[in-house]
């Protein structure tokens, strides 16, 4: 003769399982959510280095067109010599008048390449700065990420740490329970996001929130069966009123 399965007993230790599997559930839903708080870090991270070595390309092109203009000048000023050096050279007042103007041409050119040679002079000053300034920023951001980043991979430890403990205990738990009623609770838990139970609050279906039945608060009450709700099949259970 079978022992009759006392429902109440049952349900009151799926209760109890419910509410170890909901904290499971939470922290494996927080630490899913960790690695991409890490990726977000260290993508913020990337993208200061960046402005850091944006700042030194800056550089790196003012020096060079600095560079020209300091080329371009030299060839300019060898020119003037060369053209002074012809003066001498030269026998009538119209070719000494334009070797003149020429030479003064030249040295007129060589006057705006001297404005802009020292322009570029200023810019490298203050390029120099911004990326003292940025490595500076990146370097105190830096410090601040990785000290987050940390704080995250100790959370991921606690959770892991938590969660071994809370499966402990559900482990002492599922073998108190019906192995038919355990089977149809786990078959919710997954498909429902971990909450196979749904407390009745008000005549409705704490899952879904649907109107029950008067008859089907009846079965709850009754303690017979376990009872389903009709629409989200989440096993429903009363609060006992007694607490």
């Amino acid at each position: 003769m079978n022992e009759k399965i006392n429902i109440a007993e049952q349900t009151d230790l799926l209760i109890s399982l419910q509410a170890l599997d909901t904290q499971i559930y939470k922290m494996i839903s927080e630490k899913e959510l960790k690695p991409l708080e890490i990726n977000n870090l260290e993508d913020s991270q990337k993208l200061k280095q960046s402005g850091m070595k944006e700042a030194e390309d800056n550089l790196k092109s003012i020096q060079l067109k600095h560079k020209e203009k300091e080329i371009m000048l030299g060839t300019k000023e060898e020119e003037v010599r060369k053209l002074q050096g012809q003066l001498n050279q030269i026998k009538t007042n119209k070719e000494y008048t334009t070797m003149i103007n020429e030479i003064e041409s030249h040295k007129a050119d060589n006057s705006l390449l001297e404005e802009e040679i020292i322009k570029f002079m200023d810019s490298i000053d203050q390029a120099k700065a911004r990326i003292v300034l940025e490595k500076q920023k990146f370097a105190e951001e830096s410090k601040s990420i990785d000290t987050r980043i940390k704080e995250i991979k100790q959370q991921i430890n606690d959770i892991e740490e938590a969660a071994i403990e809370l499966k402990k205990k559900r482990e002492g738990l599922t073998p108190l329970i019906g192995k038919k009623f355990l089977s149809e609770y786990e078959r919710i838990l997954v498909g429902k996001d971990g909450q196979a139970l749904a407390e009745v609050v008000n005549d409705n279906c704490g899952g879904c929130y649907m109107q029950l039945p008067p008859q089907v608060i009846n079965e709850i009450n009754m303690k017979e069966k376990i009872v389903f709700c009709e629409n989200c099949q989440r096993i429903l259970y009363i609060k006992d009123e007694k607490a």
